[in-house]
């Protein structure tokens, strides 16, 4: 028994620990640490973490953000964002009896040619007829389309994250019927990884410059 106690503490003891940045979106604020092998070993690894460790808004707890590792320089692992949604239990507590709930899920592109998955919740102040449910979801679904088109990558995101998208949808499906609350739940990034271009840090790209002269 003792023998694999001392090889499972050995495997630990020759990981290394790699902080861990958020992608462009999100400033590449560090948001943990991994332990891996081998910075090769770390590639394509996903970490999930709550909006407020990055921004210390522990209103924006409810809010899970997926990165995945893409790229690691100087034993620091860079992110891609990889997809949002917001956590059931703030999702149950909108929902609300004698209300309806519309949802509509949109594949969309960005600017950049980036596609995404998007789903979207409308709640509305009491039960509406079927024919306002589909009105609603063609404007959500026309606010969404419309975003993507004019905005790149990182732009969409951060509408998305903060509100911003769901606030316009807000104001425009209000006009149909009056509305409890609108919610971007959730985000799926459709393109594979690798496709999304990786913006360094202006700091890190010094230190890659530096690094190629001496060599």
């Amino acid at each position: 028994m003792p023998a694999p106690r001392r090889a499972v503490r050995d495997r630990w003891a020759l990981k290394k620990w790699y902080p861990v940045y958020a992608s462009s979106a999100f400033g590449y604020a560090e948001i943990g640490e991994i332990p891996a092998n081998s910075e090769r070993s770390l590639i394509g690894r996903t970490m999930e973490v709550r909006l407020y460790q990055i921004t210390g808004d522990f209103t924006q707890a409810h809010i899970k953000l997926k990165f995945q590792i893409v790229k690691v320089i100087d034993r620091k692992a860079f992110t891609q964002f990889k997809g949002f949604e917001l956590a059931r239990d703030y999702l149950r507590s909108l929902v609300r009896r004698g209300t309806t709930k519309v949802d509509g899920i949109f594949d969309v592109e960005t600017k950049d040619g980036v596609k995404l998955r998007v789903a979207v919740m409308v709640i509305t102040q009491h039960r509406i007829k079927t024919s306002q449910e589909k009105l609603i979801r063609k404007l959500a679904k026309g606010v969404i389309e419309n975003r993507a088109r004019m905005l790149a990558f990182d732009e969409f995101i951060q509408e998305a994250v903060l509100g911003k998208i769901a606030s316009e949808v807000y104001n425009k499906a209000r006009k149909v019927y009056p509305l409890r609350k609108v919610e971007v739940r959730k985000i799926k990034v459709l393109t594979r990884t690798f496709e999304i271009p990786l913006k360094l840090p202006v700091e890190i790209q010094a230190s890659l410059s530096k690094k190629s002269v001496t060599v």
